[in-house]
């Protein structure tokens, strides 16, 4: 089942924030995006290299205009929540990053409440109150006051990353190979990363810090293939349900390296936005049932 590609994309995503966390002390956050696109770019034109057709064919595209969006608002999603990673405990900023699903339900909410649905708004309604409510104590009990700051652009990055979701799910619908969709994310990724760098320094990085580097790259690349093919491809409910097991792998990961332990009102809050996603990403794919108005 194409869906189930969703866990291998989590672990991995999950691994690639411990090294974009490692990475990072010494590295800023453009040094990390570009390094991370470019050992990125490089596996994926090896691998469209070894497809029928070759490189050229691999890449041509009618669809640009999807993927200027995918790209505009992925790669403003990995600024945002890279740039948060450093100053937040693992689990926190991977679950901030989680409510990709609750923004994306806050749009379908204002979209029904527009056309005067506000019978059908109230089920929304409530998920979104029960998720906030969730951020809200993840937050309180993990962060002090001057990490609130970097908490706000870790969930402007899970907003954003609900939209880069849409987008990789509208080039799937679309027949936009994986590989395809990835490399030109990476592309847009590797040009910002490499702007960042030029206006605000590099950095050589030591043999430790390298292979941070170097395995955020790769942990990366394979992670967004593995995500755009079970978006693409997959069942949207059950891939959105299962997406969530990442904050699951943070966890244990920042619980090994960092010794980070959550409290139980934290934990309460992580199952709250865990609900309210699940709930408000069946409702969205329900309020776009063809006879509900959908396409």
């Amino acid at each position: 089942m194409q869906s189930l590609w969703i866990l291998v994309a989590a672990l991995l995503f999950s691994v690639m924030s411990v090294l974009v966390k490692l990475a990072s002390e010494a590295h800023s956050v453009w040094e990390i995006i570009f390094w991370r696109n470019a050992v990125g770019l490089l596996f994926l034109l090896q691998l469209l290299r070894s497809l029928s057709g070759g490189i050229r064919a691999n890449l041509s595209t009618p669809h640009w205009p999807a993927h200027l969006v995918r790209n505009l608002t992925g790669v403003m999603s990995v600024v945002l929540w890279f740039s948060s990673i450093p100053h937040l405990p693992l689990t926190t900023s991977m679950t901030l990053n989680y409510t990709s699903s609750l923004f994306i339900g806050l749009i379908v909410f204002i979209g029904a409440a527009w056309q005067g649905k506000h019978m059908k708004n109230i089920p929304m309604l409530f998920a979104l109150v029960l998720g906030f409510a969730g951020i809200l104590l993840v937050l309180r009990p993990t962060i002090g006051p001057e990490q609130i700051v970097w908490a706000v652009i870790g969930l402007l990055g899970g907003a954003m990353g609900g939209v880069a979701m849409m987008s990789v799910r509208a080039l799937g619908q679309l027949g936009e190979p994986s590989s395809r969709t990835v490399f030109y994310f990476s592309l847009g990724g590797f040009l910002v990363g490499l702007l960042g760098v030029l206006l605000f320094g590099f950095k050589l990085p030591t043999l430790e810090h390298t292979l941070y580097l170097l395995g955020a790259g790769l942990t990366s690349v394979l992670a967004q293939l593995a995500l755009t093919r079970a978006y693409g491809q997959g069942r949207a409910l059950l891939t959105a349900n299962l997406n969530y097991s990442g904050i699951l792998f943070a966890s244990f990961w920042g619980w090994l390296i960092w010794h980070d332990i959550l409290p139980l009102i934290a934990w309460l809050g992580i199952v709250l936005i865990i609900v309210a996603g699940i709930l408000a990403t069946w409702l969205t794919a329900y309020e776009a049932k063809p006879s509900h108005g959908g396409d």
